[in-house]
């Protein structure tokens, strides 16, 4: 029950996080937008976290990055600490897979761009291995996150999925 409670918490703040105000773009549709991943590496920020479920947010507040950060890691001891942001100029991206029951899954968040007077457009890469590849056992939730300067507009995610073929 309280899973629920903070998981519902969870999904008020970050529909409450769209309704703050900031500044608007004025680039060009199509032009690019500078993101910053939390890993440097071409792999999943994690792939253990608490998102069991697959989940497209967008953070625009302290208390919902703080939420959703604690979210990531849950069940880990001790808390990483939390990145400092400045809300009043960016906002983070924090994308998830889901559950899986075995390795070889990964989501990474590509890039950002422009989509209109006030809107964001967001390139997300999915993997998953294909029925071929030898994985690991263990149970995964992959999960990425990148900041991006604060955009108060429509973000619409593009999705690309890709099986990776094992012979």
């Amino acid at each position: 029950m309280n899973y629920v409670v903070r998981l519902g918490s969870l999904a008020f703040a970050v529909l409450a996080a769209g309704c703050a105000t900031s500044e608007v773009s004025t680039s060009p549709p199509g032009s690019s937008i500078s993101i910053v991943r939390l890993r440097s590496e071409p792999y999943s920020f994690t792939f253990v976290s608490g998102f069991n479920e697959p989940a497209r947010l967008m953070v625009r507040d302290p208390a919902t990055w703080q939420a959703v950060w604690v979210q990531t890691f849950r069940g880990a001891s001790p808390l990483p600490p939390l990145p400092d942001i400045d809300f009043s100029r960016e906002m983070v991206v924090v994308v998830a897979l889901g559950s899986h029951s075995s390795g070889g899954y990964g989501i990474l968040i590509e890039g950002a761009s422009e989509a209109g007077a006030d809107g964001v457009e967001l390139a997300i890469h999915s993997i998953s291995p294909g029925p071929k590849c030898g994985v690991t056992g263990a149970f995964t939730q992959p999960v990425d996150i990148a900041r991006m300067p604060r955009r108060d507009g429509a973000v619409r995610f593009v999705e690309r999925n890709e099986v990776t073929h094992c012979e």
